[in-house]
Parts: C-alpha cells; structure tokens; sequence
C-alpha cells in the first residue's frame, strides 16, 4: 500500500515542541456518555508521533563568543559562593534550604543553555542562568556578609537607566522588512522582559526581609541586565550586516496602527458579550455544542484574535512597533482559521471524537499544513516566526492526551487534544495560504507595510 504525505510526516516528525499553556482549560465537566470507547493504545500513539521542532530563532548572527560571556558570568556568581551554606556560617535552616534550591536550579539552567535548539534560544536562556546564579549569589552574601537590598536596588536603578537609553537610541534601521521585522519585535521583546524584571521587584516576591529577598532582587537585576545585552547584541549583529540601511521607523508604526484599525472594524462583526455570544451570533446552538471539540476549536481560535489585537494596541502605546505589527499578524492569522472552524463545523466536522484514529489524523492534518507553511519561501522570516506560536498548540494537545488527571482513554482529554490539533492546523495554513484569491497574512502584512512605503517592499 503506497504512504501518503501524511504517513511520511508522520514518520520524520520529530520531538521539540515546546509547549506553552493552553487558553481553553481542560474541560472538568460534561457528558462523556455520548462519546464512544477511544483506543488507549492509539491515543499514546498520537501523543508519542512528535512534531516538527520550530525553536525559536532570529535572522541575526549570533556570536558564539557572547554565549560563553554569558555562561561565563553565571559560572563567575555561582563560582563565588560554595553550593550548600553550613550550619555555623548560617544557623536559619529554612535559609540555608531555600540558597541549596536556588544554586542547584542556577547550574541546571546553565546545563539547559549549552544544550538549546538555536543560538537564539541560548541568548534568551541565559537571562535564566544569570538570574539564577545572581539568586544564589545574593544569597548567600546577604546571609554571610554586607550586601543588602539598598545596595541591589542602587544597581537596579543603573540598570534602568542603561535600558532606557538603549530604548531612545534604537530606530528601525534595516534592509528587507521581513528580515527587520523578525529582528526588532526579538529586541523588543527582550527589552520589554528587562523592564517587567524591574518592575517586578517591587510588585511580587515570595520572601521579605531576609536574605533570599535580597537574593530574589538580585535575580531580577541581573536577569534585566542579561535581558538587556542580548537586545543590544541582536540589534547590533544585525545592523553589522546591512550596508545601506533604510530607517523603517515611520513606517512600522502607520503600518500597525492601520493594521490594528482594519481588525478591530473586523471584529466589531461578532457580539461583544462574551465568547458564548460570538458562537451563538455565527448560529450555532451553544448547549448543544458544549463537551464538543468544535467548541473548543471555535473558543481556541477567537482567543487568539483578541490576544493578538492587544499585543498590537499595547505595542502602538508602548512605542514597540515591531510589536505591534507581529500582534497584527497573529490577530488576522486566527481571525481567518476561526472563519474557516465555523464553515468546517456547520459542514458536521469536529461534533464529537469518533475514534481515536481521528485524533490521530486531526495531529497529522497540523504537521501537515506546519511543514507546508514553512516549505513556502515567499516572506521565510515573518513567516516562520509565526509558525513558532502556532506549532506550541500541537505540544498543548499531546499534554492533554499526557495529563495525569485522566485515565487513558478519557474522551475528555480526546477532545481537547483534536481541538489544539484543528487550531494548528487552520491557523498555519493561513500563515501562508495557498489561495490565489486572498494574500496569505504575511503578504497581506508586508504588502501594506510596503504601500506605506509607496510600494518599496525592500
């Protein structure tokens, strides 16, 4: 018998999703005696067939040397102080557990960099490792010495400074806007986490006056500061590489704002009453949806739109245009495949798990269109950083099917799983689309950005 396309993706998957939680929590409730037995054996199958790995990534040369001066400054905090404290230097023995905790993590996160997907996953885990070793390292000097939280609030000040200074001194110099566009929403990513660390401190803390609450201050300094030199380090790997750079400034920003503007006008469409209005408002009798995959598929794709419609109205006043545009992005990509979830289920598809088989063929329908929307070449960059966040829903669907909390052949955890499968599936293939009638949403995203520009797609 000849293998199918799927047969083939199903045999090179391989393991790397990384998963992310899911915005439809496992469904606790509902009738499960109107679904049939489901295979156990063909569940864990399913679980077990992987995916295609998309580690995130950015279209910058990343040095190796700032990986190791990065692996380098960890091994320096956790080098300074020994892994356990003793009795004698420090009689509080809930202190002493929580610094043993904190130095183990610190060198498992260190461990973790060394063994990351793509440079760009190591640049962004040694916020972790640094973190984790500043943690220890405060510490264990705040128990054993004279540091305190007025000396790490001192340093978070510095910090601060240096973070805004980047901020005002970064435009949106670039080539192509495929390749900007990928490059600056990392930067600015990484930025913004410098600036939740900050802030965090004075917000959440799981310690107070004690040494690790000096050791937790430390940990976000240092943390921000790790954040921060690796926006620097993007941004100016990639700048090195451009000879005549254009400044897309302006552009991304009317861009977003105009994009945003076009969604929202979109959205108006569905009721503002909640989701169960939005599902009622497209026909559908609710009560007789619930406990059904098509509810979820329907919930999983209309959350996605307004995420992503606030991720653009956050980053339009928080100056982060790149953004801002990714948000766009990801609001229309969803905005689509839930257009495309309500024509599919008033066609009768997704009212129940048959079988396990088609749990099975709902995961192989997502590495399908997965692996067809990175095969298309036409704007790789934006494209594939796309493909990241959708390809995190296939792993959400192999942890329901992984969950403890059901048996093997819960129907439950069936339905959940088709669901984050059939979401995959619907949202990569607008990512591009192969239709010859719309722009697929990384055209329809760069064809605006370059009519902004009078046309310049460069």
């Amino acid at each position: 018998m000849p293998r199918t396309r799927r047969d083939v993706l199903a045999s090179l998957a391989g393991v790397g999703v990384a998963g992310l939680a899911g915005c439809t929590a496992l469904d606790a409730g509902g009738s499960e005696t109107e679904d049939p037995s489901l295979d156990a054996a063909t569940l864990r199958e399913v679980r077990e067939l992987g995916s295609p790995a998309f580690p995130a990534r950015v279209p910058a040369p990343i040095a190796d040397s700032f990986l190791e001066r990065g692996r380098a400054r960890a091994r320096e905090l956790l080098d300074s102080c020994p892994e356990t404290m003793s009795p004698e230097e420090v009689p509080n023995e809930a202190v002493r557990e929580i610094y043993a905790e904190a130095y183990a993590d610190a060198a498992e996160d260190l461990e973790r960099t060394a063994a990351d997907e793509s440079p760009f996953e190591a640049l962004r885990g040694l916020r972790y490792a640094r973190g984790g070793a500043a943690m220890a390292k405060g510490t264990y000097e705040a128990a054993v010495g004279g540091f305190t939280e007025s000396d790490v609030r001192d340093e978070a000040e510095a910090v601060r400074a240096d973070i805004e200074s980047f901020r005002l001194g970064t435009r949106y110099l670039g080539d192509e806007p495929d390749r900007a566009l990928v490059v600056y929403e990392a930067v600015e990513n990484l930025v913004a986490a410098a600036v939740r660390y900050l802030d965090n401190t004075d917000e959440y803390g799981r310690y107070a006056d004690s040494a690790p609450r000096v050791g937790e201050l430390f940990d976000a300094v240092e943390s921000a500061r790790a954040s921060l030199d690796g926006a620097r380090h993007v941004r100016d790997r990639y700048l090195a590489t451009i000879v005549d750079p254009v400044d897309l400034t302006d552009a991304f920003e009317a861009t977003a704002s105009s994009l945003a503007e076009i969604i929202a006008d979109r959205l108006s469409e569905h009721p503002r009453e909640g989701l169960e209005a939005v599902v009622a408002a497209e026909g559908f009798d609710t009560e007789k949806l619930e406990s059904t995959p098509a509810k979820d598929l329907l919930v999983e794709t209309f959350v996605e739109v307004e995420r992503g419609l606030q991720d653009a109205r956050d980053g339009l006043r928080s100056g982060r245009f790149a953004t801002a545009l990714v948000g766009a992005h990801t609001a229309e990509t969803h905005r689509r495949a839930f257009e495309d979830a309500v024509t599919a289920i008033k066609r009768g598809r997704y009212e129940s798990v048959e079988s396990a088989a088609a749990v099975r063929d709902a995961k192989l329908g997502a590495l399908e269109a997965l692996e067809a929307a990175r095969s298309d070449g036409s704007n790789p960059h934006l494209t594939r950083r796309a493909l990241v966040d959708i390809a995190h829903m296939v792993g959400r669907g192999d942890r329901s099917l992984g969950d403890d909390y059901y048996s093997d052949d819960d129907p439950r955890a069936a339905r959940n799983a088709l669901a984050q499968y059939a979401t995959t599936e619907f949202a990569a293939r607008e990512t591009p689309d192969v239709s010859a009638w719309v722009p697929d949403v990384s055209a329809w995203v760069l064809g605006t950005l370059a009519a902004e520009r009078g046309g310049v797609r460069r």
